[in-house]
């Protein structure tokens, strides 16, 4: 997938098992949908049980963006999943989102601590008279990196410097990934119910599949 692919999040929040199971038929239902308008998904990712999963990931091209824009909101499931006498309506939420690829980093000169120092040999000899390993740490993360490969170097601080640029992006993918997954998990812990974009309903006859609610009549 290239860095411009969409992803379909679907989850239920701290909604119950039925809730869950709701997200796995509206996963389908939202896939069948979308393959009906000549979208492919190009990966499916489920997290827990694949009958009630947590949450649901369908991923996107790009170009497919104006056409899902109205499946994102709060999608209602309207079913007897607990028995005649018991709750009937279920919630799961729809988001849209941009791919997570990391993007492209710049390291500030100011912002490293580069060194050179004799490379090591096997136990612990120097098998270099001139400084030619290279260690170089990112002073805001605290990340720091060797490279003592070649016998130049300016290799060796080339390579330094790619590696330090895979494990501070990789960092601050990381971190940055977590906030945004803390922030939507505490904007979803009681989804929105009252505007549902679109109802659901269970199929007649196929278990575990759902169908769109006919529109009420005036």
């Amino acid at each position: 997938m290239s860095g411009s692919d969409l992803t379909l999040r679907i989850g239920a929040g701290r909604g119950p098992v039925e809730a869950r199971r709701f997200v796995a038929m509206l996963a389908e239902a939202l896939r069948e949908r979308l393959a009906a308008r000549g979208i492919s998904v190009c990966a499916v990712e489920r997290h827990g049980d694949p009958r009630a999963p947590g949450r649901v990931a369908l991923r996107l091209p790009a170009a497919a963006a104006e056409l899902v824009s109205a499946l994102v909101g709060t999608h209602r499931l309207t079913a007897e999943l607990r028995g005649p006498r018991a709750r009937r309506r279920w919630f799961a939420a729809v988001e849209l989102a941009a791919s997570d690829d990391p993007p492209a980093l710049e390291l500030p000169r100011h912002e490293l601590d580069v060194r050179f120092v004799r490379a090591r040999g096997p136990g612990g000899q120097n098998v270099n008279k001139r400084a030619t390993a290279v260690q170089i740490t990112h002073r805001p993360t605290g990340i720091a990196v060797q490279h003592d490969a070649h016998r130049s170097q300016a290799r060796n601080r080339a390579a330094a410097l790619e590696l330090l640029h895979r494990a501070v992006r990789r960092h601050l993918h990381d971190r940055d990934h977590g906030r945004r997954r803390t922030d939507a998990w505490q904007a979803r812990r009681e989804l929105p119910t009252q505007h549902p974009v679109m109802g659901w309903r269970l199929h007649p006859t196929q278990a575990d599949a759902i169908v769109p609610e006919e529109p009420s009549k005036r």
